[in-house]
């Protein structure tokens, strides 16, 4: 029987686990905190849950989908359709794009006013433009933003570009000036080929709902938890991993044998505490480990407010706060949770590189302050308040030219394989999606590897073809140039200037 140390137990580690126990292996799962889940978990507040961030669950998340059903958990989701915008000062009057990765909504979507009419043509323009370049294009797209991609094309305007920055920096958390234009091309076919409903959101909290129930058919599985165990160094022998050395809760050490017959090791923790762990020796044995030192990692806050009374007039749904000075999105999770018979807010900071190193007072005081330009709350009206900085628990940025530095989940060191989103999959985003397909990818090389009957299968979205898109680009093009005239002289009637240059 083949032994597997997993360490880590985000989604990567857990479903490399439960689909290597399935094929007779013997798998040990080491995590360092108290609890599984990782970044995709909740932590308990009282009788809630303070979750790591509002999760979603589009429809291109096919891995999830399949987990999902598999577990019976398929009527914990609810379709959401809407994104509402709101404007500072505008509450309760919200614009709204509907399905907006649907070309069937383009229409309407153009005329919700969250951008001028013709502005708003050229954005979904811009978009078909992205999505139409070709794969071979791969190095040259990686290495450009997705800001540079937009100011290169003509029918640019600084509304376009700042709307593309909203919604990325939102859905993403990477400002548009630094992800990969490659990453969003692919993201945006994605989305496009499986639109509606634009994204499912759990009933409850993540931890609950998600992680409990995967954690409970691995324990039936057979898959043994060895929680509170922080890895603290890689000992490699021989072009192997020889030993794992751990400190436990209590402080005490732990060191794990691998037996180099029959034990291999699964790294599913995040690129920046895999960097940290890079000794001499792990070097020696695989100089390429060194490479993920040139990928970044960026906190993203979350604010979680629970209220004294109901705040009249919230959509349910994801409520994006146009021109947030920290980057916040929000959803009022007591229309969509049982037993809050108030608000609930749970919001998230995506920029909040300024609050870094500031004292948690001072950062609430700085994000009230932001979020009070668009909703009336006053300090009576908060009955607690929850802040979780995530400064130890950044996540990966996609941002331009780090595809080349990414890994595989096999390295050359022969029973070290690895584990995250950070690594290379045909996902190519820092998500839940991405760190199951990760996970999978890993499970997937074992299985090979060692040769077991049943193999693990990775689900890729389907997109439509790259011909299509180009051909949509082609016919597009002479109404994208009328676009840009009808904008150019709306702006001129109102005073405006379309760009900055």
């Amino acid at each position: 029987m083949t032994k597997i140390a997993v360490v880590g137990g985000g989604l990567a580690g857990m479903v490399a686990a439960l689909r290597l126990q399935e094929r007779g292996c013997q798998v040990t799962i080491f995590e360092a905190s108290d609890r599984l889940g990782g970044k995709a978990g909740a932590n308990p507040n009282g009788a809630s849950f303070d979750e790591h961030g509002y999760h979603i669950f589009p429809d291109w998340y096919k891995n999830a989908q399949e987990l999902a059903r598999e577990l019976g958990l398929t009527y914990n989701f609810i379709d959401c359709t809407d994104f509402f915008q709101l404007e500072p000062g505008a509450f309760p009057t919200f614009k709204r794009y509907q399905n907006i990765t649907s070309w069937r909504y383009a229409w309407s979507n153009m005329w919700s006013g969250v951008l001028p009419f013709f502005e708003a043509g050229l954005f979904y323009y811009a978009a078909l433009d992205l999505m139409s370049q070709p794969y071979q294009r791969r190095a040259q797209l990686d290495q450009v933003t997705v800001s540079g991609f937009l100011r290169s094309r003509s029918y640019r305007t600084e509304r376009l570009i700042q709307q593309f920055q909203e919604l990325m920096l939102k859905g993403i958390s990477v400002p548009t000036y630094e992800v990969s234009a490659m990453t969003m091309r692919n993201v945006m076919r994605f989305w496009v080929r499986s639109p509606e409903p634009m994204m499912r959101i759990l009933k409850g909290n993540l931890q609950q709902l998600w992680i409990e129930p995967l954690q409970a058919r691995l324990v039936q599985a057979g898959v043994a938890l060895r929680l509170g165990r922080q890895l603290v160094r890689i000992e490699p022998q021989q072009q192997r991993i020889a030993r794992l050395h751990f400190v436990t809760a209590t402080g005490d050490s732990e060191v794990e044998t691998i037996d180099p017959a029959q034990h291999l090791v699964v790294m599913a923790i995040p690129a920046e505490k895999m960097a940290a762990l890079i000794s001499d020796e792990l070097y020696a044995a695989d100089p390429d480990l060194a490479r993920i030192k040139y990928l970044r990692a960026r906190p993203m806050a979350a604010l979680n407010l629970y209220l004294s009374r109901k705040l009249e007039g919230l959509p349910r749904g994801h409520i994006n706060l146009l021109g947030s000075t920290y980057g916040i999105s929000l959803i009022d999770v007591s229309q969509l949770w049982p037993d809050c018979p108030a608000t609930v807010l749970n919001a998230i900071a995506s920029d909040v590189l300024a609050l870094e190193g500031l004292s948690t007072e001072m950062a609430c005081r700085e994000l009230m302050k932001d979020l009070r330009r668009y909703l009336d709350i006053g300090d009576g009206d908060i009955s607690q308040m929850s802040y979780q900085d995530h400064l130890q628990q950044p996540l990966f940025m996609n941002n331009v030219g780090n595809w080349a530095y990414r890994p595989e989940a096999k390295t050359k060191i022969a029973n070290l394989y690895l584990a995250g989103d950070y690594c290379r999959s045909a996902i190519d985003l820092v998500c839940m999606e991405g760190a199951l397909s990760t996970g999978l990818l890993a499970a997937q090389a074992i299985a090979k590897a060692i040769g077991t009957r049943e193999p693990v299968t990775v689900r890729v979205p389907p997109q439509y073809p790259t011909w299509l898109f180009r051909l949509g680009k082609v016919a597009g093009w002479p109404l994208a140039e009328l676009a840009l005239l009808g904008a150019y002289i709306s702006a001129r009637l109102r005073g405006e200037r379309l760009r900055d240059d």
